[in-house]
């Protein structure tokens, strides 16, 4: 079928938070007002991290329209977002160290039965 379409996305969407995250540590603190919204962009673009999260949310959105093209948006969403936090939050934990608790744990392996069930017989 046309699930590689929703991996590709699903892949992108989460490459792009990883490499945002990493972007963000790397610039470290931001301020928010008119004088640090001009050092942000500034920052921004010489941020290979940055520029590198922007193109693969692009390069997601793409393939997310294209997924919308073949499949039921009542079966992409749901695991297009389960699939996004559950691998979010799995890498966090190794590359960034993030501490990963046993409910959350739980909450992920329960996401993976929820999306079983809403592909049983699909």
């Amino acid at each position: 079928m046309f699930f590689w379409l929703l991996g590709t996305s699903i892949i992108f969407t989460v490459l792009a938070q990883l490499l945002l995250k990493k972007g963000v540590l790397a610039l470290g603190e931001i301020t928010w007002s008119l004088k640090g919204l001009g050092s942000f962009i500034v920052k921004f673009f010489q941020n290979g991290y940055l520029v590198g999260g922007l193109t693969f949310f692009g390069l997601a959105f793409f393939f997310w329209i294209l997924t919308l093209s073949k499949i039921k948006l009542s079966i992409a969403y749901p695991i297009s977002t389960a699939l996004n936090l559950s691998l979010v939050t799995l890498f966090s934990c190794f590359i960034f160290r993030e501490n990963l608790s046993a409910i959350q744990i739980v909450g992920i392996f329960v996401i993976m039965v929820g999306i079983f069930l809403l592909l049983w017989k699909y």
